[in-house]
């Protein structure tokens, strides 16, 4: 982000518990404390003050996923309750969608959110079955020309071909914060009805197109190596 120059939310990276404290407050409080590699929110917990982090600390709560790394992350407000993602195939824009959250969660996997907008349950096999309790509801969205051409940025630096990149729109300034980079796609529920189109055909004739040039570039390496021996 800061060498695209991109908004983001103030954040430290941290390797042990100890360093948790020392993040907190440079950012200042509320933060949250979020794995660099989790999924679906797990693991993520927000802290209001010093005296629930270093309680935190001391009970070994802190979650660090499968890398030993986690992100001290400024707490921020999504105005309106919204939060976009947009996903990526081969590092262009697919899709977008708005996720209409209710209360403090951060478990939005996209595939386990099961109503649109309209108050219409969505067909998956993946939805939990108290997915409509959860208050979260999905809708197709056009993001503004600026917004792709800052996804595509962001996970070309990556090197991210599939996946999807979420921000929000701070409630305290008004301001844009990309906050979080999904290295892989969760596509949304009942794709055809939300967004009208279903990103698994596109997905599964990008892989095949991926293998089929992987396949002839080993060809080519082979035939100029003489043939196999």
């Amino acid at each position: 982000m800061e060498k695209l120059g991109l908004p983001y939310p103030k954040a430290r990276v941290i390797n042990h518990p100890s360093e948790a404290l020392d993040g907190a407050e440079a950012i200042g409080y509320p933060v949250v404390i979020k794995p660099n590699i989790g999924g679906s929110g797990a693991g993520i917990e927000r802290f209001n003050s010093p005296e629930e982090l270093r309680r935190a600390v001391q009970e070994n709560r802190l979650y660090f996923g499968i890398d030993s790394t986690a992100l001290v992350q400024e707490a921020f407000t999504a105005r309106g309750g919204i939060i976009t993602r947009v996903e990526v195939l081969g590092g262009k824009f697919l899709y977008a969608i708005q996720i209409h959250i209710t209360g403090e969660s951060y478990n939005l996997c996209p595939a386990d959110i099961c109503q649109n907008t309209r108050g219409e349950e969505l067909t998956r096999i993946a939805c939990p079955v108290d997915a409509p309790k959860s208050g979260m509801k999905v809708e197709g969205y056009d993001p503004p020309r600026q917004v792709i051409e800052d996804v595509e940025q962001i996970v070309e630096l990556a090197g991210v071909e599939v996946g999807g990149i979420e921000y929000v729109i701070d409630d305290r300034t008004g301001k844009q914060l990309y906050y979080d980079v999904n290295a892989l796609s969760n596509f949304v529920a009942d794709p055809v009805r939300v967004i009208g189109f279903n990103p698994y055909a596109r997905l599964a004739d990008f892989l095949i197109a991926e293998a089929q040039r992987h396949e002839a570039n080993r060809n080519e390496r082979v035939a100029a190596s003489g043939g196999p021996r």
